[in-house]
């Protein structure tokens, strides 16, 4: 085959006529050169250049003949949805669950495990503007943008209250006092309001703050009733609930207040703000002892317990506190000096700047959130990471499973970041990097090395070690554009090959110390380097495959082009042109020699199949394409949010699944075969499992049910148990069977009370679905005699209010008059006739019989 070349056809749809160039050939046709001879073979062969000989779609009818191998259908087995969408976010004292905002809801996740336990909504189902944990983890309050505010039984999941707000604007934060039974809400409206939740009234309405309270705080000694609140005047305001009045107004920030705190001994407050200062406060006297500078747009500041923790820097007696900002770092401060005494090591890339920082005193656990909606969970006393959760992935663009049984998952998404879920304990790991979003993944065959490309034109190489801990191995550059696409070598781990926006692909091999057994070498990432690179198309390279020889490389353009070529010198082998738009997907098929491209004219074309047709199914542009059923079948994702399942043999759509609000841009399929990833716009993550063979054996089991269903009927008829064989044939839930036994006791001698007792001893249940087939009986002239006996029996010996309380009775009512009134006129009009005959009967003048002549006597 090496030495030889075959001719691809282009696929076009069977209504669309091929135009004919000149030399007679089909302009779709592209003669493909090798060995510097061109011998045109059949397409029928289907077989590539440099390929190995394996009897082209011979073994394509052999696999599609076993028709049992296919798949029918996929059920979402588990979805990675959005949990957290920027706002508050709080930890229980336990430090064992943790309360965060999205959209309308208030999700409550477990800190062990990382599962979605409940998901809170008010019945107004708007977006939730604040909330706040009572300290004693009892009580929970949410308020919502339509100035309702509910109190929860947060671990039943019931509200327990709801009641207006009050506020003529939206509440924008809320605290709960020390005792847990007074909330203070601070309002857009510039009003602060304190409630009693456990008497169920307000208690304060203090007015006289500028602008919209975004922070209320109570002191911490419940003896002492002091209420403070900052708006956007940028000053502090202590409120006394004694008195009912503003005690004072302190004034040292320039800039918003982001958060306040307070020692254990009530007698200094801390306050941060976006003017790069921390202020340190005398509670008793009311006035500022010391301003610290931090040299950031600080979004929360906490004061750490006192007491030693030399990992922290924490050396001395006296105030330190933690701050979170800006420059994405936890950094620890020293009051009295003023000096910053730890800072973690700051990672590359943006997203990285902390907006939330809270801490869990009695579980020694410290919160912080990041501005792309990652939620890192921290040990108090070291700093050291204790748990990442990915709250937000905004869109996803790419998915793989990891592992050699498919135990995890990778996801890109529109960040630098990539995350890894563990599919069993739904534990995340947040991989730092790459500097811009990452556009593409791909993952070798043993399933721990893969490899991700992003727009800093960049390529990195990552394993997972035994323990399911990722690394960064190696990493390499050399693209002068953002990398779209990766793809990984099939046989073995040897090679990477990339796609640019600069129209290039680059062959870049593995180096012999990625393929040791540890994570890779001391001192950092290898090096890569490319060995060949190749101008391909004019315009993006959107998608580039691998063939399952490692011999060929398929390449998909935004020029509308596909084009094929030989591994490792990138010789160009073939050009296929007949797709109307851009290409976004290639992909080879992993039994026969048979490639898919997915294309925005909204469709699927197969390259050197026996019967040259084209899948056309999604109504928009077809993103991605992945072959399963060991080639006979083809996973499709369109910007439509669907997925489709086609057999290749028919061309026919087995199956659309819907699971998805926006573009599917990662498919990929798990190495069994028996499950599927999709990644898509709408920030959501779905694990499909194929259900074909489960489906097969409920339908299986449900026939066989029916068989003995069907013949203990018929014995139950034989032996005239009336009563059981009409509940039996109910349950089948079949007119059509029930309108048999019911023909069978109406052909009784005694029919008339065998019915009614029948009948009358029937459950409700069984009464109601009789109802129900008594409507379709009455439909049909030769079945209404049944119905109406039927219906007769209900009417004579059931009271008008049972009746009316039957479910779906007034739609029967509907359905049955309109025919009953039909046959009455019918039988009306019958025995008019037959009364008009036996009219005619009785009144019918028969001639007299003549009497027989007799003989003359003579004769």
């Amino acid at each position: 085959a090496g030495n030889s070349s075959a001719i691809f056809r282009f696929l076009t749809p069977r209504h669309c006529p091929q135009k004919r160039c000149r030399r007679g050939r089909s302009a779709d046709d592209v003669t493909v050169v090798v060995g510097g001879d061109a011998i045109s073979a059949s397409p029928r062969c289907g077989m590539a250049p440099g390929s190995p000989s394996r009897g082209g779609t011979g073994d394509m009818a052999e696999v599609a003949a076993g028709v049992g191998r296919f798949k029918s259908n996929y059920a979402v087995e588990r979805k990675i949805e959005p949990f957290y969408k920027g706002g508050k976010v709080q930890l229980d004292q336990t430090g064992q669950h943790l309360f965060c905002v999205c959209g309308t809801r208030v999700n409550i996740l477990d800190v062990a495990s990382g599962a979605m336990l409940r998901s809170l909504e008010q019945e107004d189902q708007e977006d939730i503007t604040a909330f706040d944990l009572s300290p004693d983890d009892k009580v929970l309050v949410t308020a919502s943008r339509a100035l309702l505010l509910a109190q929860w039984a947060w671990q039943e999941g019931s509200v327990t209250r709801l009641w207006k707000a009050i506020h003529t604007a939206p509440v924008a934060t809320m605290a709960f006092d020390p005792t847990s039974t007074l909330l203070a809400t601070g309002g857009c409206d510039g009003a602060v309001r304190v409630w009693d939740v456990v008497r169920y009234y307000g208690t304060h309405h203090f007015r006289g703050s500028p602008g919209v309270v975004h922070l209320v705080a109570f002191h911490p000694d419940p003896a002492r009733l002091l209420l403070f609140s900052s708006a956007a005047d940028t000053s502090v305001r202590v409120w006394s609930l004694q008195e009912r009045s503003c005690l004072a107004v302190l004034t040292a920030h320039y800039s918003a207040v982001t958060s306040l705190t307070f020692s254990a001994d009530g007698h200094t407050m801390l306050s941060s703000g976006r003017d790069k200062i921390c202020v340190v406060w005398d509670l008793r006297s009311l006035q500022a002892t010391r301003t610290v500078p931090v040299f950031e747009s600080v979004e929360a500041a906490v004061l750490l317990p006192e007491e030693p923790a030399p990992e922290l820097g924490v050396k001395s007696a006296g105030l330190h506190f933690l701050t979170a900002g800006d420059q994405g770092t936890l950094r620890v401060w020293e009051v009295a000096s003023g000096r910053c005494v730890h800072a973690q090591q700051r990672l590359p890339g943006p997203g990285r700047e902390l907006t939330h920082c809270t801490l869990a005193r009695a579980a020694g656990l410290l919160l912080s959130v990041t501005a792309d909606h990652n939620l890192l969970l921290y040990d108090a006393r070291s700093l050291q990471l204790q748990k990442q959760f990915a709250g937000y992935s905004e869109e996803v663009l790419d998915v793989r499973f990891l592992g050699p049984e498919d135990s995890h998952v990778v996801v890109a998404s529109n960040s630098p970041c990539l995350k890894v879920f563990d599919l069993q304990t739904s534990a995340c790991q947040i991989l730092h990097g790459h500097t811009d979003i990452i556009l593409a993944l791909d993952v070798f065959r043993k399933g721990r090395l893969f490899a991700s490309c992003a727009k800093d034109q960049s390529i990195r190489l990552w394993r997972m070690n035994k323990a399911g801990e990722v690394a960064c191995v190696a990493q390499g550059s050399g693209h002068t554009h953002s990398v779209g696409t990766i793809c990984c070598s099939r046989l073995k781990e040897t090679f990477l090959v990339t796609g640019s926006q600069d129209c290039t692909v680059k062959f870049w091999p593995l180096p012999e110390a990625l393929l040791s057994k540890g994570t890779g070498p001391e001192g950092g990432p290898v090096l890569l380097q490319a060995q060949a690179t190749q101008r391909c198309h004019d315009k993006d390279i959107n998608s580039v495959a691998v063939a399952p020889n490692d011999k060929l490389l398929a390449t998909g353009s935004q020029d509308r082009t596909a084009k094929l070529w030989a591994l490792p010198q990138c010789q160009l082998l073939g050009v296929f042109s007949g797709h109307r738009r851009g290409l976004w997907c290639v992909q080879f098929s992993p039994m026969d020699q048979v490639l898919a491209t997915a294309s925005a004219d909204g469709t699927v074309k197969l390259w050197a199949l026996q019967d040259f047709s084209c899948l056309k199914g999604h109504d928009a542009s077809v993103l991605k394409v992945a072959f399963v059923s060991r080639g006979t079948q083809l996973l499709s994702s369109g910007s439509d949010g669907l997925l489709k399942l086609w057999t290749i043999k028919n061309n026919e759509c087995v199956r659309t699944l819907d699971a998805h609000e926006d573009k599917v841009w990662g498919l990929h399929c798990s190495r069994l075969d028996d499950r599927a990833l999709t990644g898509a716009s709408d920030s959501c993550v779905v694990l499909w499992k194929d259900v074909t063979e489960v489906e097969q054996a409920e339908e299986q089991a449900k026939k066989e049910e029916q068989v003995v269903k069907q013949q203990e009927l018929d014995n139950l008829l034989h032996e005239k148990r009336y009563l059981r064989a009409l509940g039996l044939a109910i349950s089948l839930d079949r007119p059509h069977t029930v309108l048999t036994v019911i023909q069978a006791i109406r052909r009784d001698p005694e029919s008339c009370e065998k019915l009614e007792t029948t009948v009358l001893r029937l459950r409700r249940d069984q009464k109601e679905a009789l109802l129900r087939f008594c409507v379709t009986w009455n439909t049909n002239s030769r079945h209404c005699h049944e119905a109406q006996a039927v219906l007769g029996v209900l009417l004579r010996h059931e009271a008008p209010d049972e009746l009316l309380a039957y479910d779906g009775v007034r739609a029967s009512l509907e359905g049955l008059l309109p025919y009953t009134e039909r046959h009455f006129q019918r039988l009306s009009r019958m025995l008019q006739a037959a009364t008009f005959l036996d009219f005619l009967w009785h009144n019918m003048k028969l001639p007299t019989l003549p009497a027989a002549t007799t003989a003359p006597a003579a004769l």
